[in-house]
């Protein structure tokens, strides 16, 4: 066990309760409704994009290029071309980004949210079908 678990096993110990069993957890941790996806959606990766003639360096979680690839391929364009967008789109309001990074997560989530784009999620983490979702 590492982190979350050694910490809830300590939590539930302290409260009175009897160490549970390693299969317990693992069983457990599958059955859970927020985190049930493959761990890889959560490393970050740096990627290599032009936004606008520029050429630049994004490092975002696994999931988020998911999503920006999907959105992309929807909209018939490049991974750079759709970042492009996105920050000529904010250039346009005359409002500063501090984190452009953070900026790039906001706007795939506000698109998931505001269903623009259909996004199948067994394309984001094929391992985890819809069903377990909850």
């Amino acid at each position: 066990m590492h982190g979350y678990l050694e910490m809830h096993q300590d939590i539930h110990c302290r409260n009175g309760g009897t160490p549970f069993p390693y299969s317990y957890t693992c069983k457990h941790m599958r059955m859970t409704r927020y985190c049930n996806f493959t761990p890889q959606l959560a490393k970050p990766r740096q990627r290599s994009v032009r936004i606008n003639g520029l050429a630049t360096c994004l490092r975002l979680e696994e999931v988020y290029w998911r999503i920006i690839e999907e959105i992309a391929r929807q909209e018939s364009v490049t991974v750079g071309k759709l970042i492009s967008r996105w920050a000529l789109e904010i250039d346009l309001t005359q409002e500063a980004i501090c984190n452009f990074t953070g900026f790039v997560r906001i706007i795939c989530v506000t698109q998931l949210l505001d269903r623009k784009h259909p996004i199948d999620l067994d394309l984001i983490d094929p391992d985890v079908s819809v069903g377990q979702l909850g």
